[in-house]
Protein backbone atom coordinates (compact mmCIF):
# COMPACT_ATOMS: atom_id res chain seq x y z
CA UNK A 1 0.00 0.00 0.00
CA UNK A 2 2.77 2.54 0.49
CA UNK A 3 4.18 1.89 -2.48
CA UNK A 4 0.80 3.27 -3.73
CA UNK A 5 0.93 6.14 -1.89
CA UNK A 6 4.27 7.12 -3.20
CA UNK A 7 3.39 6.60 -6.44
CA UNK A 8 0.49 9.39 -6.08
CA UNK A 9 2.60 11.52 -4.29
CA UNK A 10 5.05 11.14 -6.93
CA UNK A 11 2.61 12.09 -9.97
CA UNK A 12 1.07 14.80 -7.57
CA UNK A 13 4.50 16.39 -7.51
CA UNK A 14 4.93 16.30 -10.86
CA UNK A 15 1.13 17.91 -11.29
CA UNK A 16 2.31 20.46 -9.24
CA UNK A 17 5.41 21.09 -10.80
CA UNK A 18 3.47 21.28 -14.20
CA UNK A 19 1.48 23.63 -12.47
CA UNK A 20 3.90 25.81 -11.16
CA UNK A 21 5.86 26.26 -14.33
CA UNK A 22 3.08 26.84 -16.29
CA UNK A 23 1.85 30.10 -13.59
CA UNK A 24 4.88 31.22 -12.90
CA UNK A 25 7.57 29.41 -15.06
CA UNK A 26 6.16 30.81 -18.50
CA UNK A 27 6.12 34.03 -17.19
CA UNK A 28 9.89 34.16 -15.56
CA UNK A 29 11.03 32.98 -18.91
CA UNK A 30 9.27 35.06 -20.88
CA UNK A 31 10.76 37.80 -18.53
CA UNK A 32 14.29 37.00 -18.98
CA UNK A 33 13.65 36.29 -22.99
CA UNK A 34 12.72 39.67 -22.73
CA UNK A 35 15.68 41.31 -20.96
CA UNK A 36 17.89 39.68 -23.53
CA UNK A 37 16.37 40.92 -26.44
CA UNK A 38 16.21 44.32 -25.44
CA UNK A 39 19.63 44.01 -23.99
CA UNK A 40 21.03 42.67 -28.00
CA UNK A 41 18.94 45.54 -29.29
CA UNK A 42 20.33 48.23 -27.34
CA UNK A 43 23.67 46.94 -27.87
CA UNK A 44 23.10 46.46 -32.02
CA UNK A 45 22.06 50.23 -31.53
CA UNK A 46 24.73 51.62 -30.30
CA UNK A 47 27.16 50.08 -33.13
CA UNK A 48 24.83 51.14 -35.39
CA UNK A 49 25.15 54.80 -34.14
CA UNK A 50 29.06 54.20 -33.68
CA UNK A 51 29.56 53.05 -37.03
CA UNK A 52 27.31 55.77 -38.51
CA UNK A 53 29.42 58.35 -36.44
CA UNK A 54 32.39 57.26 -37.93
CA UNK A 55 31.75 56.99 -41.20
CA UNK A 56 29.50 60.88 -40.52
CA UNK A 57 33.03 61.91 -39.38
CA UNK A 58 35.25 61.38 -41.93
CA UNK A 59 32.16 62.57 -44.43
CA UNK A 60 32.05 65.57 -42.49
CA UNK A 61 35.82 66.05 -43.09
CA UNK A 62 35.69 65.85 -46.36
CA UNK A 63 32.56 67.79 -46.91
CA UNK A 64 35.07 70.57 -45.38
CA UNK A 65 37.66 70.46 -46.62
CA UNK A 66 35.62 70.42 -50.32
CA UNK A 67 34.15 73.50 -49.27
CA UNK A 68 37.81 74.99 -48.56
CA UNK A 69 36.33 76.62 -45.18
CA UNK A 70 39.78 76.39 -43.85
CA UNK A 71 41.55 78.43 -46.08
CA UNK A 72 38.22 80.88 -45.60
CA UNK A 73 39.38 80.96 -42.04
CA UNK A 74 42.83 81.33 -42.14
CA UNK A 75 41.83 84.60 -44.26
CA UNK A 76 39.82 85.63 -41.63
CA UNK A 77 42.43 84.91 -38.62
CA UNK A 78 44.94 86.88 -40.75
CA UNK A 79 42.79 89.91 -40.94
CA UNK A 80 43.11 90.32 -37.22
CA UNK A 81 46.16 92.68 -35.75
CA UNK A 82 48.66 91.02 -34.75
CA UNK A 83 48.17 90.97 -30.66
CA UNK A 84 43.90 90.29 -30.63
CA UNK A 85 45.84 86.81 -33.02
CA UNK A 86 48.36 85.95 -30.46
CA UNK A 87 45.87 86.05 -27.67
CA UNK A 88 43.42 84.19 -29.20
CA UNK A 89 46.18 81.77 -30.37
CA UNK A 90 47.13 81.85 -26.26
CA UNK A 91 43.86 80.81 -25.29
CA UNK A 92 43.30 78.24 -28.50
CA UNK A 93 40.61 79.85 -29.78
CA UNK A 94 41.01 78.48 -33.47
CA UNK A 95 41.30 75.19 -32.37
CA UNK A 96 38.05 75.53 -30.72
CA UNK A 97 36.07 77.21 -33.54
CA UNK A 98 37.69 73.90 -35.58
CA UNK A 99 36.31 71.71 -33.27
CA UNK A 100 32.94 73.48 -33.12
CA UNK A 101 32.85 73.44 -37.19
CA UNK A 102 33.97 69.97 -37.35
CA UNK A 103 31.23 68.89 -35.04
CA UNK A 104 28.58 70.89 -36.38
CA UNK A 105 29.28 69.46 -39.86
CA UNK A 106 29.12 65.82 -38.54
CA UNK A 107 26.16 66.67 -37.01
CA UNK A 108 24.62 67.81 -40.21
CA UNK A 109 25.93 64.39 -42.08
CA UNK A 110 24.93 62.41 -39.03
CA UNK A 111 21.37 63.54 -39.54
CA UNK A 112 21.16 62.23 -42.50
CA UNK A 113 20.93 58.65 -40.66
CA UNK A 114 18.20 59.41 -38.38
CA UNK A 115 19.76 59.51 -35.38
Amino acid sequence: MSVLVDVVNAVTGVGQQISDFINVGIYTLLTKFAAQLIKWYVAAMWKAKLAALVFSWGTAQELLSSLNVSSYLNTAWSSLESRTLSMLVFFRVPEAVNIIISAAATKFVFRFFGF
